[in-house]
């Protein structure tokens, strides 16, 4: 595969507009991009979906532009900024997005952040054309080319399976017919809500500070963020029977080889919200630099969608703390640093399940050789060896050793 990328901005209060930017304290920008993805298909992960071209190149391409306008106020200490962009995409109508910025500096070692910000995201090049069967599970992009008929012919795998049981128990337990059984149970199965994919829709409202204190030894950072995701892009379980009659479904339904399993890209129903929060902490003192922060990051379905797949694969919490003094003693220096991160739920094509909690201890030390002008360092990533797991079916991760030569020409 292959892209082609181009993009510019002109400033013109540089030259053209030049006295709005003397008199006003006004800087305008406009500027414009232009991309196109070439997929070679293989005939399984992608396929053209033009028949008679399947396996012709795949483009697939965006162009965009926006106008930005900045203002200083009262000195200098307040400056408010405007952005409205504009995107068009092969397969959506253009679409519209606005974004406003204020940040206040009362003095020059505070400083206070806001924003608001509305924006779209594409499918990607998977999420709108893959084309895979692995296991007997398809998956197929949501663009209409590559699902027509897919959609609108599919049950939620998720009822077929409680459908499967709840006949299963029927014939056991109630001594029914499996044809009495399919008849009884089959209001259970659930019609496929999900359509073709769309762009995702996200609106933004970030907050943040940044400050210095005690002479410039202390800084702090800190921001919070809401995002409100509407059409979130996501996964779907869903089976096509073999049958379009409408008696015939359930039994088609109950039958596996009568049947055909698809994991489908496609949007949400309902507002999804992503919400959280960093502070991170800096402080030097004796050439010692001490480092501390911590990150929260949360997903959230107003309500809890029957098959739908997030795949957020994020950890709730993340801390980092590290100490380091590039000369500690003369010539030698080291650093130190520690890692935490909580349990979360893994989604992904090839396993779900939960990744465990972990931590892990980095240090390193370094000689430097200052007639030499040449820095060695001795470290280690998971200095104590202690192995573990970052995502679900990757590898367990141990110690890392390394030792490196710097040499400096001057």
């Amino acid at each position: 595969a292959s892209f082609v990328h181009a993009e510019g901005q002109v400033d013109l209060t540089a030259n053209l507009l030049r006295d709005v930017k003397e008199k006003l304290g006004m800087q305008i920008l406009v500027g414009g991009e232009h991309r196109t993805y070439i997929i070679e298909p293989d005939g399984n992960y992608f396929i053209n979906p033009k028949q008679g071209k399947e396996y012709s190149n795949i483009h697939y391409a965006k162009t965009g532009g926006f106008i930005s306008v900045t203002r200083t106020l009262f000195d200098g200490d307040l400056k408010l900024g405007a952005i409205i962009r504009g995107d068009k995409n092969d397969y959506f109508d253009l679409m519209i997005t606005p974004r406003f910025t204020a940040v206040y500096s009362p003095v020059n070692t505070q400083h206070f952040r806001a924003s608001y910000q509305s924006g779209y995201r594409y499918p990607s090049i998977f999420e709108a054309y893959s084309n895979v069967n692995s296991g007997g599970v398809k998956r197929v992009g949501g663009l209409p080319a590559m699902s027509h008929g897919i959609f609108e012919n599919a049950w939620l795998a998720s009822s077929i399976t409680t459908f499967q049981s709840a006949v299963l128990n029927d014939i056991n337990k109630n001594g029914l017919t499996q044809s009495e059984a399919i008849t009884r149970n089959k209001d259970i199965l659930k019609k496929n809500p999900y359509t073709y994919i769309k762009a995702e829709h996200v609106k933004s409202v970030e907050v943040g500070y940044k400050g210095l204190f005690d002479e410039g030894r202390f800084f702090i950072d800190a921001e919070a963020y809401l995002n409100r995701y509407a059409n979130f892009i996501a996964q779907a379980n869903m089976n096509v029977p073999n049958t379009q009659v409408t008696d015939s479904i359930p039994f088609a339904l109950y039958s596996k080889s009568k049947q055909s399993p698809y994991r489908m890209w496609t949007n949400s129903q309902t507002v999804v919200n992503n919400y959280g929060g960093s502070v991170g902490l800096t402080y030097t003192e004796h050439g010692y630099v001490t480092n501390g922060n911590v990150t929260y990051a949360k997903l959230k379905m107003s309500d809890k969608e029957d098959g739908l797949e997030d795949g957020f694969n994020t950890p709730s919490w993340t801390v980092n703390v590290s100490v380091a003094k590039e000369r500690i003693f003369k010539h030698a220096g080291a650093g130190i640093s520690w890692k935490w991160q909580s349990s979360y739920y893994w989604q992904s094509f090839l396993v779900n399940g939960d990744v465990d909690a972990y931590s892990t201890l980095d240090a390193q030390v370094t000689y430097t050789f200052d007639k030499l002008n040449c820095r060695a360092k001795l470290g280690a990533s998971n200095l104590l060896n202690k192995y573990y797991y970052s995502f679900l079916g990757g590898p367990s991760i141990g110690g890392m050793y390394y030792l490196t030569l710097t040499y400096g020409i001057r």
